[in-house]
């Protein structure tokens, strides 16, 4: 083999240049890296900073009516999901009903409620209760629950001050939890003046809402300006 023909052509030549550098130069880089301290590796999102800290807050309401009878119960359902950035700061049931048609006290209606959150995410605590529906056309919730997921959580800005972002982060999350179908159960007691041919009051409207509080995190860097 006639190894001049080789040296002779200039795209050989560079390869064989190539190479060379790269033997060079490879085992310098890996003595190098090698010697570099895990500590100086610092992921962005864990240095801690000054930060300025917001919140773009959303709230979605939705409302049901139904109207029972003395004895009568209906089952109802809202489900609750958020988008990939979204926590969910609370969630809100409130009933209302208004007993407008009987004579006085002693003949109140009587409202009851009863939530089965098992298919929620995180696993918040059923809450049940039961009140005496308003009067006089007053208004208001007459049973209210409320369901809290993020702790101490106000939508108001604020400075983080040696924080890292995977800290704030770590603060405002819901760690998923409040997902899923929310089922609450409704129950009516009708308590009627009675009067000849019938009672004058035979059943109730009441009125049943949720509302989700969910808010995306904003966080910026933030310098104190110089006065």
């Amino acid at each position: 083999m006639d190894f001049q023909k080789y040296t002779s052509n200039p795209l050989f030549m560079t390869n064989a240049a190539l190479i060379v550098v790269f033997m060079l130069i490879f085992p310098g880089y890996f003595a190098y890296t090698a010697g570099i301290d895990d500590s100086e590796l610092v992921d962005p999102l864990s240095k801690s900073g000054s930060w300025m800290v917001s919140f773009t807050e959303t709230e979605t309401e939705y409302s049901e009516d139904m109207t029972l009878g003395d004895g009568d119960s209906e089952d109802t359902l809202y489900f609750v999901e958020t988008e990939e950035f979204q926590n969910i700061a609370k969630v809100e049931i409130s009933l209302a009903c208004q007993d407008n048609d009987d004579p006085g006290p002693g003949f109140d209606d009587r409202v009851s409620a009863s939530t089965d959150l098992s298919s929620i995410t995180g696993m918040p605590d059923d809450q049940s209760d039961e009140s005496a529906c308003g009067g006089g056309g007053g208004g208001g919730a007459t049973i209210s629950f409320v369901w809290n997921f993020v702790d101490n959580y106000d939508g108001l800005e604020y400075v983080g001050e040696d924080l890292s972002m995977n800290d704030i982060r770590a603060q405002w999350s819901d760690n998923g939890s409040g997902r899923g179908d929310w089922s609450t159960t409704v129950g009516m007691e009708i308590n009627a003046f009675p009067v000849v041919g019938g009672a004058v009051d035979d059943s109730e409207d009441v009125t049943i809402t949720w509302k989700v509080t969910t808010f995306e995190l904003v966080i910026m860097p933030y310098e104190e300006s110089e006065t």
